[in-house]
């Protein structure tokens, strides 16, 4: 996947690099900048997730499970528990 991919992907789900890093989970949004500029290439997981949030919004946009994205998100599915570790 480019950089331009990246971001692209990154703009079409409406979050900041700092969004995304959280998401995908990587230290910063300093880290999918250098993505997006071609100066380091993402690894292959990435890749995968970010094509997986393209096809299926509702996977990345339900935190319950995630503890530490709660505040950053909000879950769609607010009167139903999802728990993504059982």
């Amino acid at each position: 996947m480019t950089g331009e991919e990246i971001k692209q992907a990154r703009l079409s789900l409406g979050l900041t690099l700092d969004e995304f890093a959280k998401l995908i989970r990587v230290s910063s949004g300093r880290t999918v900048r250098k993505w997006e500029n071609n100066e380091r290439e993402a690894p292959g997981p990435v890749s995968v997730l970010i094509e997986l949030f393209l096809h299926c919004p509702a996977s990345w946009k339900c935190r319950c499970a995630m503890e530490d994205m709660r505040e950053a998100f909000t879950c769609p599915c607010s009167s139903q528990s999802t728990n993504m570790t059982d």
